[in-house]
Order: structure tokens, then sequence, then C-alpha cells
């Protein structure tokens, strides 16, 4: 019997599609799909539950995005192979989301437009990056440039690097960017005088900073909003 039922559970969210097509699916029964078997005390549909609220901050078929080979296979039931195929589905989601917006995206006038470009790529990192937008006359985007990669909370950068780069692609003007793992994107003291040592060097040699805009979970903090520019 409780075989039977297995197969039931991994069988009618197939069904369903067939009869109404697969946008009538929940998100627990399209999950239920890629994952096809449950464990013993879970069928696929109770799995697929639990990984849709595995993360309390990012809920739902969102979260594939987001998660690490290491958070998946904490899940009960959830081997190799099963991680790996909802970690590419997640990448693939990831990457159509990018290349939507980045289509759209003609340039980059506002804090707003730099939040839609890095916003799931950063938000819910574990560790911090530093990136710098290298941009043209006309705002338009010539590199984005991944800098620094943290271990945790914080990742070192040298003015140098920053300039280096922009005077190879002969920029007009730069984005600095990085991420808050904690979500909070209130600058810390090493952030504001990072941020000023940047902008005097780039008065300095005719190329200018623009604003640092440090991204937060869905919320950012722009310098030059805030009139620190």
């Amino acid at each position: 019997m409780k075989e039977e039922l297995k197969r039931n559970y991994s069988t009618l969210p197939r069904e369903k599609a067939k009869q109404g097509g697969i946008s009538v699916l929940t998100d627990a029964e399209l999950l239920a799909l890629i994952l096809r078997t449950g464990r013993k005390d879970a069928n696929v549909l109770e799995l697929s539950e639990e990984i849709l609220q595995l993360r309390g901050e990012c809920k739902g078929l969102t979260a594939l995005m987001h998660f690490s080979m290491e958070e998946l296979q904490g899940v009960s039931g959830i081997g190799g192979t099963k991680a790996i195929e909802l970690l590419a589905i997640g990448e693939m989601a990831r990457r159509i989301w990018n290349s939507r917006v980045r289509e759209d995206l003609k340039s980059f006038r506002s804090p707003q437009d730099v939040l839609l470009y890095f916003k799931e790529d950063l938000r819910y990192l574990g560790h911090e990056e530093v990136r710098v937008l290298y941009l043209d006359t006309k705002a338009k985007l010539l590199k984005d440039c991944l800098l620094a990669k943290g271990s945790g909370s914080s990742a070192s950068v040298s003015g140098r690097e920053v300039f280096r780069e922009a005077l190879m692609l002969a920029a007009s003007c730069m984005i600095l960017v990085h991420n808050h793992p904690s979500g909070d994107p209130t600058p810390s003291r090493e952030d504001e005088h990072f941020t000023e040592s940047v902008r005097r060097a780039g008065e300095y040699i005719g190329l200018p900073l623009v604003d640092h805009i440090i991204i937060g979970d869905n919320c950012y903090y722009s310098f030059k909003e805030q009139g620190k520019f």
C-alpha cells in the first residue's frame, strides 16, 4: 500500500499537467516533477514543500537560485545527484532572469538600475563581493568587473585595482557595488573611508566615481542619494 501511495504522489503532478497544462501546477508540484521520489517518512510533495521552506528569508522557487550544494544535501532524501539537478535548475533560472533584465537595461541612470542588475546575483550571497561597473559617456556598460571576493562578511580591494581596469577600458566613469551578507546595507566605517579615497583619486585623474551602492536583502544604500558625493 505504501509503495502504491508513493507512486501516486510522483505521478499526480504529471497527470495534472497533462490535463490542465504545466501552468496549473503549484510550486511544490513543479519541484516534485524534478525530484520524482520522496523518502521513507515523506512523499515527494512533502519533500518538495520542505525544500521550498528551507530558507526563511528566501522561500519558494526563487530560493533555487541561491542554494548551495551543502544546504541541499542537508535535507534528508537529497543526495548528490538530486542536489546537482536542483542547482542546475536554479542556475538556469538565474541566467534567464539576468538575461531578460540586462537586455532591457540600456544604461545606468539610478541606483534602482544597479539594484535590478545585481539583485539575484548578490542579495543572498553568504560572502561579500566587490564589483565595479565601468561606464561610457552615455552611462552604458563597458564591463562588470569582480574585484574581490571575501570568505565571510568582508572583502578587501585596493584603489589601484579599481583604476587599472578603468584606464584599460577607457571608461568615462564608474560605480562601485558590493553586498552585505547580513542583509543590512548600512555602510561600515571602512566602507565610507574606502569610498572617499576612491572618489578623491577619481577626481584627481579625471575618472569620476559616480556612486557606491551597497546591496542588502532587496534594499540598497546609495552614497550619492545620501549626499555623500
